[in-house]
């Protein structure tokens, strides 16, 4: 089931000229501050920049030869979607074939976000991490800051091909883990 999204773009209706356009904008602005860094005399900043752009490039091929195309299309996308939340990204790759989750991973994701993203306070800085592990299980960690009472989507949500565990739930911080139900090959 899809919902209502709270942003003036559908992600789904957002087009390859925006999606271009806001990487090539991100992209711009990361040569701009390496090249800053440069100029005044901070080469190991600089360094430090290209090591966490090259990880993030990594981190989408990684998701891409998980077989995860559609949760990485969401992830790729979430900036556009949902501009009050930061979104930071982990990958620990070790299995890959992981087709058959990604359509209810993708659907978990945007229906969590969806759900939370009505309830941010625009004066605290909001942050979402999706920590994706592949070993012998498919392991996803859930994370995010924010300002809300105890949330409690996590009871209510029934999902075919992953349990989900609530790992911390305060005011200010929910985390949560989803674990496929099937072993990895």
């Amino acid at each position: 089931k899809r919902w209502s999204v709270y942003t003036n773009m559908n992600p789904k209706n957002i087009s390859i000229n925006e999606v271009l356009r806001h990487s090539m904008h991100d992209f711009l602005n990361q040569m701009h501050l390496i090249q800053m860094n440069l100029d005044i005399g901070r080469p190991e900043e600089a360094k430090q920049l290209i090591h966490r752009y090259s990880k993030k490039c990594a981190q989408f091929f990684d998701l891409n030869n998980l077989g995860l195309l559609k949760t990485n299309e969401w992830l790729q996308t979430f900036p556009i979607t949902y501009g009050q939340m930061t979104l930071e990204i982990q990958t620990s790759v070790s299995k890959r074939g992981l087709e058959m989750f990604d359509y209810e991973l993708e659907n978990i994701l945007d229906c969590f976000v969806q759900t939370i993203y009505p309830k941010l306070q625009g004066y605290q800085e909001q942050i979402l991490k999706v920590h994706i592990h592949s070993n012998e299980l498919l392991e996803v960690i859930i994370e995010v800051n924010g300002d809300w009472s105890p949330f409690s989507w996590i009871e209510y949500s029934n999902h075919e091909l992953f349990t989900m565990e609530r790992l911390n739930n305060t005011v200010g911080y929910l985390q949560f883990k989803l674990v496929a139900k099937e072993r990895l090959e």
